[in-house]
């Protein structure tokens, strides 16, 4: 592998949740803490801590400004910052990206961020995305926004899980999405919402097929349709006691999602999905800073769904699922995953760490519509504090997967 340029590195930001107005607490983060992270912070007060903006401080001898910030009119502290991102499925992209977060009242305890980013990556693939997570000024009111658009090459294997021998099959295809989903809190973390869901893939290009292949999708589609469209409702329940999204060294994130797809909204059939998510963060040993995070999601559709909405690898909502195996490498009508995640500090000052990963999916046959046998992957990844203010880090993660495959993964923030 060779040496990342020191400006990409110190650049390099793919997920919203990184950019954190330094010096305030992280989006979306909570005011309490738990004796765990109390005593874990207890251990490190003695030694100053570090970040990547420190060492770049002390190499250049004089003040470092690496974003531009300012305030929005409606109260969120904003950043301005390039972005360099790498990707086995898309290659390298730059790009930039606005985001701000902060208090959107003065009496609410939980923070909203926001971030809009575009990138252009050496495959030739363009990507353009908007999400947030906007708490109303007393905290009794989210809104998730999730809108994105793609203009990109993505390939497929078919449907289940791994086999020996599998095959390729190319794709082109423009994706436009707008998810927004409106939560009142019921009590405590506890919020229950309301959300439209939209879809539409246009000019698909299954490049076997042109070429006079049959493949999984127009088996699966009964031809090669060229657009397909999923619209639909939803009713959902979350409950986030995070202390940080970009880092969480403590509290739990359960969700609940089902969706109902209706011609009448414009779909182009009826179908339903339903999404459960748990993420869980205990300190092993109980006392340390060191995390071991869990991560658990299953992802069923009920109906003939479309293709390129089935239940797949990588296509969790920032893409950071199944480390070790490429975007939509594994895919079928009903998914289940659980990851584990060990995480320790190199160095006391905080600004090297390392993970290391176990992955596993699920995914039912077409064939029977049971669950198959588990694909693994595994991996390892170094850490380098970004931001000690918001406790960002710059990902450097390498993961292996069956039948030979591997990935190259940098990002800024935990995958979960």
């Amino acid at each position: 592998m060779r040496p990342l340029p020191a400006a990409a590195l110190f650049a390099a930001l793919i997920t919203p949740a990184a950019f954190v107005h330094a010096g305030a607490p992280p989006s979306g983060a909570s005011v309490a803490t738990t004796g765990d992270s109390s005593a874990a912070a207890s251990d490190t007060a003695a030694v100053a801590q570090r970040d990547a903006i420190d060492v770049l401080r002390g190499m250049l001898h004089r003040p470092v400004q690496v974003e531009a910030t300012g305030t929005l009119s409606f109260g969120l502290d904003w950043s301005l910052l390039p972005t360099i991102s790498y990707n086995p499925v898309y290659g390298v992209a730059v790009g930039a990206m606005l985001s701000g977060a902060g208090r959107m009242g003065s009496k609410t305890l939980r923070f909203s961020q926001l971030a809009i980013a575009a990138n252009y990556s050496s495959e030739g693939q363009l990507q353009a995305q908007i999400r947030g997570d906007i708490y109303g000024g007393r905290g009794k009111g989210l809104i998730k926004t999730d809108i994105r658009y793609l203009d990109t090459t993505r390939s497929t294997w078919g449907l289940g899980p791994i086999e020996p021998d599998q095959e390729e099959y190319p794709m082109d295809f423009k994706l436009s999405r707008a998810y927004a989903t409106f939560f009142g809190r019921v009590s405590g973390p506890v919020f229950i919402g309301l959300g439209y869901h939209f879809d539409e893939f246009q000019d698909i290009v299954d490049q076997r097929a042109v070429a006079g292949d049959s493949t999984p999708f127009t088996t699966y589609s009964g031809g090669a349709p060229g657009r397909t469209m999923a619209s639909g409702i939803s009713l959902n329940v979350l409950a986030d006691t995070r202390d940080n999204l970009v880092n969480s060294q403590s509290g739990y994130y359960l969700s609940w999602s089902f969706r109902d797809y209706l011609q009448d909204l414009g779909a182009d059939q009826d179908w339903q999905e339903l999404w459960i998510e748990m993420r869980v963060y205990p300190h092993v040993p109980r006392r340390s800073k060191n995390v071991l995070a869990f991560w658990f999601y299953g992802w069923m559709s009920f109906g003939p769904g479309p293709y390129l909405n089935l239940p797949a690898d990588g296509w969790d909502t920032y893409g950071r699922g199944a480390r070790g195996y490429l975007q939509g490498r594994i895919r079928g009508a009903n998914q289940m995953y659980f990851e584990s995640e060990y995480r320790f500090a190199l160095t006391r000052d905080g600004l090297l760490g390392a993970v290391v990963f176990y992955n596993m999916t699920t995914t039912t046959k077409p064939d029977t519509d049971q669950f198959a046998q588990p694909d693994h992957g595994l991996g390892v990844g170094l850490r380098i504090k970004f931001n000690k203010h918001s406790d960002t880090n710059l990902t450097i993660d390498h993961g292996w997967g069956r039948e030979g495959s591997r990935g190259f993964f940098l990002g800024m923030s935990e995958a979960f």
